[in-house]
């Protein structure tokens, strides 16, 4: 894997790093597409700044594929199903792929009725829902997703760039969206809820944009605003992310154990 120097620590490039994640998690069972979609996901929260969420999970998932827990091939069967809302088992396949497609299905109700929501059961333990969350946003639409234990994550369109984004596992606060509280009885143990809104259902989408930038300014350090997420991308992409001694060595077992090539 090519390496970028800097003054302290050496750094890994996206592309690489994304390139051999999807070769593991192909290698592992899933199909080349799922495995692409999924090492993109993990590396969302390395240029999101927040590594404890990303690739450092990959070896843990590999481990549970492994012991037949989770099964990379499953694509989980919706059903019973409504106008604008549905229920998804994952059928024990690999958690972040299966909320992806409930988010799919959710945007593709909200731009056909104005809302969609997608109850998710039969995953286990899933990573934050920001990068699902934050894809759907881009709809134009409000997005939400609401976990076990109190998880969630939620996501505003801004007017360019990155939405606005809150999670409870990246720092944020419930004070960060007023009123999420009272939608938590929704998830049952081990489920998700996953829902879109088209902003444009509601109003024209200037005057909401106007809002959010006025937000994004009031916005605490524990809301994820547009300007400050793209300037961490940017940096990930320009100059390489960094990983722990302990995650290399992971992955190097499992590409030893998976016959892909070490490339670090």
């Amino acid at each position: 894997m090519r390496r970028v120097k800097t003054k302290s620590t050496p750094r890994l490039r996206l592309d690489a790093l994304r390139r051999f994640a999807a070769m593991l998690i192909a290698a592992s069972g899933a199909r080349p597409e799922r495995a692409a979609a999924l090492a993109t996901h993990l590396l969302w929260f390395e240029a999101a700044g927040a590594p404890d969420h990303g690739i450092a999970r990959l070896p843990d998932l590999l481990d549970q594929i492994a012991r037949g827990q989770i099964d990379p091939k499953a694509e989980g069967k919706v059903g019973p199903e409504r106008a604008a809302t549905a229920v998804l088992d994952g059928h024990n396949g690999v958690p972040e792929s299966i909320l992806a497609r409930a988010a799919a299905i959710a945007s593709e109700k909200a731009r056909e009725y104005g809302s969609g929501l997608v109850r998710v059961k039969g995953i286990g333990a899933a990573g934050p829902a920001a990068p699902i969350v934050a894809d759907i946003a881009i709809g134009p639409m409000i997005a939400m997703a609401l976990g076990p234990d109190g998880a969630w994550s939620v996501a505003l369109p801004a007017p360019e760039g990155p939405p606005l984004l809150a999670d409870s596992a990246l720092g944020s606060d419930h004070e960060a969206l007023a009123g999420l509280v009272p939608w938590t009885p929704l998830t049952a143990h081990g489920e998700w809820i996953v829902q879109a809104l088209s902003v444009i259902a509601l109003e024209p989408l200037a005057g909401f944009h106007e809002r959010v930038t006025e937000a994004a300014k009031a916005a605490s350090n524990s809301v994820l605003r547009p300007e400050m997420l793209e300037a961490v991308r940017r940096d990930a992409r320009e100059h390489g992310v960094e990983l722990s001694e302990a995650t290399q060595s992971s992955l190097r077992e499992w590409a030893r154990r998976l016959g892909v090539e070490d490339v670090f």
